[in-house]
């Protein structure tokens, strides 16, 4: 009979020792400049099981900004409001073995970006949900976020800034796309609401929250509310495994063995199907921009409570 281990303080705790004494490995992002100023010994782990009940370490009050963790958000949004078939008529399905902001793939291949993790796939979905609610978007991709974690989300203007005025690798994917005849509308209007959403705060304990509900099937374990469709999970669930990390998801999927997003910011939000949403955050990031710490704190969580085992049983 299988015997679960169970999440403790003290294993969060030797988690986390383990985790920091990796950190030197990896370097905070540079190219954004507001991103470079934050300090690499940074560290925050946040774990919530169905029960909601939440254990955490580390700095876990530090606000961080969710870059392309926000992308699980509009791409939530966009899903269900706007359906499957809309999205991906834009946006593929398939992992890229190129990194997350790569023009070759757009102009050698199709104008239609592999997927919606990619920035050129981001880009696309918030020029659909532009189209779709004009100068609200943003808007609504905060409140629908609030629907998600229970927490509507502070935005950091600094990084905004600091994004928009640094980003000539979007503009070129993006611009592209619209010279291809792909994108639809004014191109600087779509980046803005892109950079705004990569500029969403969060605390670790929110991309637990987002996580969990993505173990559940998209209901709400605090209030039994349907969030999102099983589909829309479904569809989440498949594209973070195959491309939640970039060109790093295969190696995350055999040492974690579960559905995950990373974000140049250090975020890393794992799902354990029916049983934990986690959340850490490390800002010094490894060669494919994954957090060194939180990849090694998560698969020390994994081999310690078995990830791989509990989502093979469900």
């Amino acid at each position: 009979m299988f015997v679960q281990a169970e999440m403790n303080e003290a294993l969060l705790s030797e988690v986390r020792k383990k985790a920091m004494a990796v950190r030197h490995e990896g370097r905070v992002a540079n190219y954004i400049p507001e991103l470079a100023k934050v300090s690499p010994d940074l560290f925050s782990l946040s774990c919530m099981d169905t029960n909601g009940v939440l254990w955490e370490k580390g700095e876990t009050e530090h606000l961080f900004t969710m870059q392309s963790l926000s992308k699980i958000v509009a791409l939530s949004l966009a899903i269900e409001k706007l359906g499957t078939d809309t999205v991906f008529k834009y946006v593929g399905m398939e992992p890229s073995a190129d990194s997350f902001n790569s023009l070759m793939r757009l102009e050698m291949s199709s104008p239609k970006p592999s997927n919606p993790f990619m920035n050129a796939g981001a880009i696309a979905i918030c020029s659909l949900l532009y189209n779709a609610y004009g100068e609200d978007a943003f808007d609504e991709i905060c409140a629908f976020m609030e629907g998600m974690t229970g927490v509507y989300p502070s935005f950091s203007e600094e990084v905004f800034e600091s994004e928009s005025k640094t980003a000539d690798r979007n503009r070129s994917l993006a611009y592209f796309m619209k010279s291809v005849g792909f994108l639809h509308g004014d191109v600087e209007t779509f980046l803005n609401l892109y950079f705004k959403q990569c500029s969403i705060t969060c605390r670790t304990r929110d991309l637990a929250k987002l996580a969990l509900l993505l173990g559940t099937r998209g209901i709400c374990c605090e209030t039994g509310k349907n969030i999102l469709q099983k589909e829309t999970v479904y569809t989440l669930l498949g594209l973070m495994t195959t491309c939640g990390l970039y060109n790093g998801s295969g190696e995350f999927a055999v040492r974690v063995g579960v559905a995950g997003k990373s974000g140049v910011c250090g975020g890393i939000l794992a799902v354990v199907p029916g049983r934990f949403g986690v959340g850490v955050f490390s800002p010094a990031l490894d060669a494919m921009g994954n957090s060194v710490a939180g990849l090694r704190a998560l698969e020390l969580l994994s081999d310690t409570l078995d990830f791989r085992g509990l989502a093979l049983r469900k």
